[in-house]
């Protein structure tokens, strides 16, 4: 496979140490033309947490299938031992990959907020082109495609979170912060003993 200009991981496969693309617009450019579409559709409606895991599986090798199952189902759990960046650094995902035998899926969307839950934004790429204004999502893809695949939960909750939301949080903090520096202090509420 050779390896477009952009961010890339070392992978320690059976053969040796093999470069792959690390990222959405990397995968993009090795792919034959009939499988783009394919990968872009998968891509946009994966959640935030498990794309490091998706770029992984469009990036192998197809030999490594075959000629190393035990590396490739290895790294698909979530162990990247041996893997690292452009720069010789460890790669580590942010999150575990997702457990498909608890029947359940990753959500589609973030819940952030302050206090913490209480703002809801999405979480795929899909989500987030449909929220975001013409102007902006230019931007957006262009980001995507160049961040390593492991930063692209960061990516996704830095693009996803509505900027009025973030400005309201900010805000929050701010005034606690200014309260606790002036000393003012808020009750404490006891709990509510329930019957």
């Amino acid at each position: 496979m050779t390896v477009s200009a952009g961010p890339v991981w070392s992978l320690p496969l059976a053969w040796g140490q093999v470069e792959v693309p690390a990222s959405i617009g990397g995968v993009r450019a090795v792919l034959d033309e009939g499988r783009v579409a394919e990968f872009d559709a998968g891509i946009a409606r994966t959640p935030a947490v498990d794309l490091v895991y998706a770029v992984l599986a469009w990036a192998l090798p197809a030999r490594a299938f075959t000629e190393d199952p035990a590396t490739v189902t290895r790294l698909r759990a979530g162990d990247f031992t041996g893997v690292l960046d452009g720069d010789g650094e460890p790669v580590t995902p942010t999150h575990p990959p997702h457990d498909d035998t608890t029947g359940t899926s990753r959500s589609p969307v973030f819940r952030t907020g302050f206090p913490l839950g209480s703002v809801t934004h999405p979480a795929t790429i899909e989500g987030i082109r449909a929220v975001l204004g013409r102007e902006r999502l230019a931007e957006f893809e262009a980001e995507t495609a160049r961040t390593p695949a492991q930063d692209l939960v960061y990516v996704a909750l830095r693009w996803g979170y509505p900027p009025e939301e973030k400005a309201a949080d900010d805000a929050v903090i701010e005034q606690v912060k200014a309260e606790l520096a002036a000393g003012v202090t808020r009750p404490v509420r006891p709990p509510v003993e329930e019957a």
